[in-house]
């Protein structure tokens, strides 16, 4: 599969009511929401989160990816604000932590200046969400770091459970995705996967989810 030319992933249909009404008392969020088509793909929702990073607005720029990484589950907005508010009993109504935006800033920062394995680890330790679990946060390091283009080099890979199931079935390959050294492993497998062909980590990343799911 990594001999044949990469392809862009399919675009989707999102959900935008639950969104509106999670992120109600955002309007900074709720602005950006309402520019984002009704199908998303990888690459617009990384010309959103990179537009919106520019622009010094953190929140919306995590919003936006995970419209994306949830898909059209229907339980992405209630699982965010979980992430924003720090609870689950009352989310809806509780404010959001004052410090989460500074977190997920300065893991868009570490993983673009220190790459995928130290934003990684950031996340893991000292930038921790509770309820922001790493299947999640590496979409928010990819979004973040894919500063060239949706397939750039140096992008964080994704690392969920598709992806996760796929290796363990067909790779003999076990992972732990909420351990930085098992990132760090899955990071140069890939690397080393797309290096013969000219691929990028990303680019074997997508491919694989492909594999798993079905979806391009």
């Amino acid at each position: 599969m990594l001999a044949k030319p990469p392809v862009a992933q399919r675009a989707f249909e999102w959900k935008p009511a639950g969104w509106r009404q999670e992120m109600h008392d955002l309007p900074d969020v709720l602005q950006v929401l309402e520019k984002l088509p009704p199908q998303v793909d990888r690459g617009i929702v990384r010309e959103t989160v990179m537009a919106e990073l520019e622009g010094g607005r953190i929140l919306p720029a995590f919003v936006s990816a995970m419209v994306w990484g949830h898909g059209d589950s229907g339980y992405g907005p209630v699982r965010v604000r979980w992430a924003l508010t720090g609870v689950k009993s009352g989310a809806h109504d509780a404010p959001v932590r004052g410090d989460v935006a500074g977190i997920i800033g300065t893991a868009a920062e570490l993983v673009r200046t220190e790459g995928p394995v130290e934003g990684f680890r950031y996340m893991s330790n000292a930038g921790r969400i509770k309820h922001l679990a790493s299947a999640f946060f590496t979409k928010w390091l990819y979004f973040a770091s894919a500063l060239a283009s949706a397939d750039d080099p140096n992008a964080a890979p994704i690392l969920d459970k598709q992806v996760r199931a796929w290796l363990k079935a067909h790779a003999d390959l076990s992972l732990d995705i909420s351990r930085t050294r098992e990132y760090e492993r899955y990071v140069d497998i890939l690397t080393k996967w797309g290096d013969p062909f000219g691929r990028t980590p990303v680019q074997v990343e997508k491919a694989i989810f492909g594999l798993k799911t079905g979806r391009d």
